[in-house]
């Protein structure tokens, strides 16, 4: 094709959640379980007080202002990390401000990999990591999340570097979260590969993990020279603050030389893609994560609370009606296990006509309970079941 670069992906690109969730909207009968945002019980946007009140504060200058770099604003960068690693982390990191945490995992893929390279993630899982992969020429391998020992088989087969996605806790759109146990076999194994190795965690939704879901970071502070922890962080779930577009990126080595050197290299990637990031949003968050923390975790607790009842109250009426989940820990979603992606579809189609809408992923339909009030959530699997 002319004028654009030989080796790009020109397959016609149709997203498949924001065409859905179009639809839904449009939907006056329609029960939405598209969207990975979080909803209150009246059925709109969850936003927490104290990171909206707070943003009344800024000034319309502070507003219209550049950030102090395309790497973010100090105070954000520092509050952020702080935010996200809760002091687990004794070894040496650098930080990033990125938008959401799709900033952060493109800057990983961009800085860590040449074309032809692969990345491992898993099977079922955030279709952006492959059209991402795509979009750089990357190749891809999957493993099953549910089986280390088919993701250990598959680290066997590379050669030279791995660039390994962990997406724990509370996958996307699985929901399954590794115990630290496994987590200690997935460091374990990473460890004797005794090759370069690029460990990219994917933790947009920790925040609405369990207690202690982020005991795992400890296992960072003791790793080989050979291996880059990379955090892919995001402000938007975390702070339901999902237009704004900021994340962060946390690097974890040994040496702090490098780092400073990947920072840099970061740096001057997001330089030259977004340019800068909201000024005002970076003020707010470092603003209520320095003064209103209190607050904001009061606030956190009740959501992850009312996400409980719904993902709680669904898996069981799943269970009593014989509908099929994959396993579930915490966050967002659960997925309907479709092992089929012809019948999927055909069935993802049905549950339109009916007014139902979901998200089709690899070998199955992610409900997102995140976006139903309890009402809605009530009997929804028995209306999927009886479909079926």
């Amino acid at each position: 094709m002319k004028f654009v670069k030989e080796r790009e992906n020109t397959e016609r690109y149709v997203d498949n959640i924001f065409s859905v969730v179009r639809a839904a909207k449009a939907d006056p009968e329609g029960i939405n379980a598209t969207a990975g945002c979080l909803y209150n019980e009246e059925g709109e946007l969850f936003t927490y007080a104290s990171v909206y009140d707070q943003e009344k504060q800024i000034t319309p200058i502070q507003r219209a202002s550049y950030a102090a770099s395309p790497a973010g604003n100090d105070a954000y960068v520092e509050a952020i990390t702080r935010f996200v690693l809760e002091d687990k982390v004794d070894n040496h990191h650098r930080s990033i401000a990125t938008p959401g945490g799709t900033g952060a995992i493109y800057t990983s893929m961009r800085k860590c990999l040449e074309e032809g390279d692969t990345i491992l993630y898993p099977a079922i899982s955030w279709g952006n990591y492959k059209v991402m992969a795509s979009e750089m020429n990357l190749k891809t391998m999957t493993y099953d999340i549910y089986d280390l020992d088919d993701l250990f088989r598959k680290l066997d087969m590379f050669k030279s570097k791995v660039f390994l996605i962990v997406n724990s806790p509370c996958e996307n759109p699985l929901g399954y979260s590794y115990s630290t146990e496994e987590w200690k076999r997935i460091m374990e194994k990473l460890v004797s590969l005794k090759k370069e190795v690029v460990l990219l965690c994917d933790i947009a939704y920790i925040d609405y993990a369990r207690d202690g879901s982020k005991e795992f970071f400890t296992l960072f502070n003791d790793i080989p020279d050979d291996l880059l922890v990379l955090i892919a962080a995001s402000a938007s779930k975390a702070f339901s603050y999902y237009g704004q577009r900021i994340g962060a990126l946390i690097a974890i080595h040994n040496d702090p030389e490098f780092l400073d050197h990947f920072i840099n290299l970061s740096g001057r990637l997001a330089r030259a893609t977004w340019s800068n990031l909201s000024n005002a949003a970076m003020l707010n968050i470092s603003e209520v994560l320095d003064h209103h923390y209190e607050e904001y975790q009061e606030e956190l607790a009740q959501a992850k609370g009312m996400l409980k009842k719904r993902t709680d109250l669904f898996i069981r009426q799943a269970e009593e009606c014989g509908l099929e989940l994959y396993r579930f820990s915490d966050g967002f979603f659960v997925t309907i296990r479709m092992e089929n992606n012809e019948v999927r579809d055909s069935f993802h189609q049905k549950l339109i006509d009916h007014h139902i809408y979901t998200i089709k992923v690899n070998r199955g339909i992610r409900v997102a309970l995140c976006s139903m009030p309890l009402r809605t959530v009530d009997g929804l699997a028995k209306k999927i079941k009886e479909l079926m």
